[in-house]
């Protein structure tokens, strides 16, 4: 399997991102290759030149996004206009809302499936913890349901498998949350897990 990952890190929401991709890349089996494009790298150009010139299987899109659009390294990456590119390629969108209307239309475009959020993807964070990204147990709270999804499909899961396994994993955050010390406030944070839970869709 091939796979094309785009990191863009302009804030600290990219920030996060980042460092569970790699931690994604770190525990893939040996049969996966990783096309990364991170470190100012995940711009346009280079993005669709991936995809034109590699065979990719699976595409894995980390960044800010809106219903027709997921950028990158502050641009667009992907819109209506080389949605086409995902013909043939099974896509994971971990940004907010681009499922609902940029999903339809590349699946109508010939991609086999697009799997994300189709509102916004809420993620809150620690700010004590913005320079160790991993030690930060509100964000493991969200990211690691959602990057379940990700695991998921490098592991040749079907996309409504994919997302059926990260609708149980954010379960178990709920329990976590719920069960958390007083002092973490974690608690309050069910109804945004809640939400990431109902919204992460797979479109096919």
């Amino acid at each position: 399997m091939k796979v094309l990952i785009t990191n863009p890190e302009v804030d600290a929401f990219t920030r996060y991102l980042h460092c569970w991709t790699k931690q994604l890349i770190k525990n893939l089996r040996n049969n996966v290759e990783v096309f990364h494009l991170e470190e100012g790298k995940a711009n346009r150009i280079r993005f669709e030149g991936m995809l034109k010139k590699n065979v990719v299987d699976v595409v894995l899109l980390n960044g800010h996004g809106d219903y027709d659009f997921v950028l990158g390294d502050y641009e667009k990456i992907l819109d209506k206009e080389n949605v086409a590119l995902l013909k043939g390629k099974t896509v994971h969108a971990m940004s907010c809302s681009s499922a609902k209307e940029l999903g339809v239309l590349a699946v109508q475009s010939g991609a086999k499936a697009y799997l994300g959020y189709d509102e916004p993807f809420l993620a809150p964070r620690m700010k004590d913890k913005v320079s160790n990204p991993l030690k930060d147990g509100t964000a493991k709270l969200f990211l690691d349901p959602a990057f379940i999804t990700q695991k998921a499909l490098l592991n040749g899961k079907a996309p409504g498998e994919a997302v059926e396994l990260a609708h149980k994993e954010y379960d178990r955050s709920i329990v976590k949350a719920l069960r958390s010390p007083i002092q973490s406030d974690n608690d309050k944070f069910v109804g945004l897990l809640l939400w990431d839970k109902e919204h992460l869709v797979a479109v096919e």
